[in-house]
C-alpha cells in the first residue's frame, strides 16, 4: 500500500470500491471511494498515484464528495476525465481554478462546472501530505458549481465565490443545491 493510500485510509477511512484508471505509458490511478466520508450519509472519492506519474511535476491528488444517494458512479466518471486531463500534460490545478463550463457534469443536475478548492468539509490535516521523500502532496477538493458561478470566478475571481458560499452556506454535497447568488462585498 502506498503512503497516499494508507494518508487517504486514515483520514478519511477503508475504501467501500476501488477503481484503476489505466493510462499511457503503463501508468495508472487508483480511485478510492470512500462511504461515510466527509460524515455520514456521504461519498467521497479520492485519487491516489496522480502525485506519482513519470515525467509530471503533478504534486496533488483530487477528491469529490457527494450524497452517497447522488450520482457517486457519474462522479467517479468525471474525477477520471479531470486525471486523464492532468496525466496528458495539464499543468496542476490551482486553488480558485475553475475546469468548465462544458455542459451537465451529471445526468440529472444542472451543475457543469468544477471549481477547485482547500478540503474544507475535510479535517484540516488531510488537505496535505509530505511523503517519505519530502515531496508536499496537496489534495484538491472539486466542487461542482453552476455556469453562473464559474462565471462569478471568471469576473470577480475566486474569493467573490468563496465569500457566497460562506455567506449562504450551501450544501456542497447536494448536485440539486441552487446556485449561490448576490453581490459580494
Amino acid at each position: 500500500m502506498s503512503s497516499m493510500t494508507s494518508h487517504v485510509i486514515s483520514w478519511l477511512g477503508e475504501p467501500a470500491a476501488i477503481r484503476t484508471i489505466s493510462l499511457d505509458a503503463g501508468d495508472s490511478v487508483t480511485v478510492l471511494r470512500i462511504d461515510d466520508s466527509p460524515c455520514p450519509g456521504a461519498t467521497t472519492l479520492a485519487t491516489v498515484g496522480l502525485a506519482e506519474l513519470s515525467g509530471h511535476r503533478l504534486h496533488e491528488e483530487l477528491l469529490v464528495a457527494c450524497w452517497s444517494d447522488g450520482p457517486v458512479d457519474a462522479l467517479a466518471s468525471v474525477v477520471e476525465f479531470v486525471a486523464r486531463q492532468l496525466a496528458d500534460g495539464r499543468d496542476p490545478l490551482l486553488y480558485g481554478d475553475v475546469v468548465g463550463p462544458a455542459g451537465s457534469l451529471v445526468p440529472g443536475s444542472p451543475m457543469e462546472a468544477i471549481y477547485v478548492c482547500e478540503p474544507t468539509y475535510f479535517p484540516p490535516e488531510f488537505a496535505r501530505f509530505v511523503t517519505p521523500e519530502g515531496c508536499e502532496i496537496r489534495m484538491r477538493w472539486l466542487i461542482p458549481i453552476y455556469s453562473s458561478e464559474a462565471r462569478l470566478v471568471g469576473d470577480k475571481g475566486a474569493g467573490a465565490l468563496e465569500d457566497l458560499l460562506e455567506e449562504q452556506d450551501p450544501d456542497l454535497l447536494s448536485l440539486q443545491r441552487g446556485p449561490v447568488t448576490g453581490q459580494t462585498g
